[in-house]
């Protein structure tokens, strides 16, 4: 069963989801000040009126860098009303809108219209994005033959590995957060105007 008003009526704030962080909250923060948004942008989604109810975790790196982007732009944007809710406290939410329709990911955002439509839910982040980021890993492990298995999955690297390649990782992610957010804003403007039925 889709999210009912109700449900959504429940959801937190972004300012009581920042209250309850227990980790990554300054950058969480600064992420949410470093987002700006075109007048086309604004003008889009205040034609577009919508309700947006966005599952997260603090610990989420994915839910850290583009949860903020959704939370500046519905401070931009009266028309967005956004709630959030912790996904572990809310799993019976969280299944009905699994990745590939396995995969509990964060952050998800379930956008309804005006009418209470639902127009469709993105998962974790754009395809774009998540194609950088492996063409990246295997620019490092080529680059870097010092670290064993920097091209197997985290699960199967050595930790010295496993600590070289997130660390590298996480420099690219935030070195291009800005272009990466603005692939995330197409693709949610595309959900919503249509495009797409979802993004799993």
């Amino acid at each position: 069963m889709p999210i009912s008003r109700e449900q959504f009526a429940q959801g937190l704030t972004p300012e009581q989801f920042i209250e309850r962080m227990e980790v990554n909250k300054e950058r969480f923060v600064d992420n949410i000040q470093a987002n700006t948004f075109s007048f086309d942008d604004r003008q889009f989604f205040n034609n577009h009126p919508v309700s947006i109810a966005a599952l997260g975790e603090d610990w989420c790196t994915d839910v850290i860098h583009f949860l903020p982007v959704v939370i500046k732009l519905a401070e931009e944007v009266p028309s967005i009303d956004l709630r959030l809710f912790e996904r572990d406290e809310n799993m019976d939410l969280m299944d009905q809108y699994l990745k590939e329709g396995k995969y509990q990911s964060i952050p998800t955002f379930i956008v309804m219209d005006s009418d209470w439509n639902e127009l469709g839910f993105y998962n974790e982040r754009p395809a774009a994005v998540t194609q950088l980021m492996a063409g990246e890993t295997q620019r490092f492990a080529k680059e870097n033959p010092q670290f064993e298995g920097a091209n197997r999955s985290y699960d199967n690297m050595p930790e010295e590995t496993r600590l070289a390649v997130r660390s590298n990782s996480s420099n690219f992610r935030w070195n291009n957060m800005l272009d990466w957010n603005r692939i995330f804003i197409e693709d949610l403007k595309a959900l919503v105007s249509g495009g797409v039925a979802a993004v799993r």
